[in-house]
């Protein structure tokens, strides 16, 4: 006992070593404040159900069916529970770990002269073994593996922002598309009227087959934009089932509102510096960072001896009366590396370069947080003042094509200043859709840089419940 006291209280004191590197956040240029402040009134911050913002239950149904049944976001939770299963993995290290043995055997003995007889033999084995770790290799493993599983975790978080503002996205470019091709129904509705009238106008006298050549021209153009939009609007259709995981011969969008009636949040911006809080994308690489730091602990203890402790223990009954047989042993091994050819430094070396280069792939995606933040910015103010203009135009270009057509009834314009009138309306109503559409988009991708609903995750390790077993019919 007076020898094992000592051996176990230096056991004790080693295992408390560690090699990993004291961590510290690289060094980011953090700017002081955005270059394209929005001034808005009544600025909201960002709920963690972000999309109930724009006030449509037709999107919320959407957007629960894709927390479930998007395919990316279900891979995405089998990869956080793979790395959840390798940190157990890993914590096993740290524990004994023992075996259990159970044989038997039956022989029959028939020699020459004398007689035969038949033996049954039973034995049974237990093994245990500790790795006593003293220099940290294994925990060092462990913490890598907690961080990788917290990446995982980031990881998916990120990945869920992304495919949620792909939903609201192709929602807005689907009910987008759809207005135009409401307006480019009217138009054509619109030109087949012109075309009622210059015929009449050509029986009478009063116009030439030129001008109903050039309406028929007009019409027909009218009938390929709008079997164009028809695709469009489909294929964002089908664009929006893949999202929800579902096939697109079994998916349809009824709702008919309209781009117009959405409002568009005006989200509340914080300085520059907290968007290393609200990012997922930026804790996934820090823990990417933590684990990288993780390994380097491990291949510098792998230099250093390892000691596992183990006891077996035995006993074997055989049928002819004789006693059992029992065996209990005790032993250790200490392992030192003394030539590797260069493996362990190697190891060391890449495991060192792998945490450099994790430090720049940090410093960019910081940056690019930044810059995604900005982009969406300036989107939003652009996208604001082209629809304010855009409207405006459309209403000018509405009464022009009004009282051109009127005049043109009663012969005081000729036809190609109605045509003109006629093509500025289009064009104008078209643009004005894809502005309000703009405007929607913009805002989803504001929220996006910002990191989406980040409050509930800030400072805290974020945590993914599994998907649904089986997927909505």
């Amino acid at each position: 006992m007076k020898k094992i006291l000592p051996l176990a209280l230096t056991a004790a004191l080693l295992s408390s070593c560690s090699f990993i590197p004291s961590y510290t956040q690289p060094s980011v240029e953090v700017p002081a404040r955005w270059n394209s402040e929005i001034q808005n009134e009544g600025q909201i911050e960002i709920p963690a159900q972000w999309w109930t913002l724009y006030q449509d239950d037709t999107l919320n149904s959407l957007m629960d069916d894709a927390l479930t049944q998007n395919l990316d976001l279900r891979a995405g939770f089998e990869r956080v529970n793979q790395a959840r299963s390798a940190l157990r993995i890993a914590g096993a290290s740290l524990l004994p770990s023992a075996s259990a043995s159970l044989g038997a055997s039956k022989s029959r003995t028939n020699p020459a002269s004398g007689s035969s007889y038949t033996t049954d033999n039973l034995s049974a084995g237990l093994a245990i073994s500790y790795d006593l770790d003293l220099f940290g290799g294994n925990r060092a493993t462990i913490e890598a593996a907690r961080a990788s599983l917290y990446g995982q975790q980031y990881e998916q978080e990120a990945l869920k922002l992304v495919a949620l503002g792909d939903v609201a996205s192709a929602y807005f470019n689907l009910l987008t598309t759809r207005e135009r091709v409401r307006i480019a129904e009217d138009n054509l509705k619109n030109s087949r009227e012109v075309l009622r009238i210059i015929r009449v106008r050509v029986e009478t006298g009063l116009d030439s087959d030129l001008e109903l050549s050039q309406q028929q021209v007009a019409v027909s153009s009218s009938e390929a934009s709008l079997a164009t939009l028809k695709q469009t609007e489909s294929i964002y259709q089908n664009a929006l089932a893949l999202l929800l995981g579902r096939a697109p011969q079994t998916f349809s969008i009824t709702n008919t509102k309209n781009v117009s009636e959405f409002p568009v949040p005006s989200i509340a911006l914080e300085q520059p510096s907290t968007l290393l809080e609200r990012r997922p994308d930026v804790h996934r690489m820090e823990q990417s960072l933590l684990a990288a730091n993780a390994n380097i602990g491990a291949a510098r203890a792998a230099f250093f001896p390892s000691i596992n402790l183990g006891g077996t223990g035995s006993a074997a009954i055989a049928s002819l009366g004789d006693p059992a047989t029992t065996v209990l042993a005790l032993a250790s091994s200490l392992s030192a590396p003394i030539f590797s050819g260069g493996r362990l430094e190697g190891g060391l070396d890449q495991a060192t370069s792998q945490q450099r280069e994790l430090v720049e792939l940090y410093r960019k995606t910081v940056l690019v947080a930044f810059k995604e933040v900005e982009d969406a910015l300036a989107s939003t103010k652009a996208a604001a003042e082209r629809e304010v203009a855009l409207k405006s135009a459309m209403n000018s270009a509405r009464r022009a094509y009004d009282i051109s057509r009127k005049r043109y009834e009663v012969g005081t314009i000729d036809f190609q200043t109605l045509l003109d009138t006629q093509s500025s309306l289009l064009s104008a109503e078209d643009t004005y859709a894809q502005a309000l559409e703009s405007k929607l988009t913009a805002s989803v991708d504001l929220v996006k840089a910002l990191g989406g609903g980040w409050k509930n995750n800030v400072l805290g390790k974020p945590d993914a419940e599994p998907p649904e077993s089986e997927p909505k019919s």
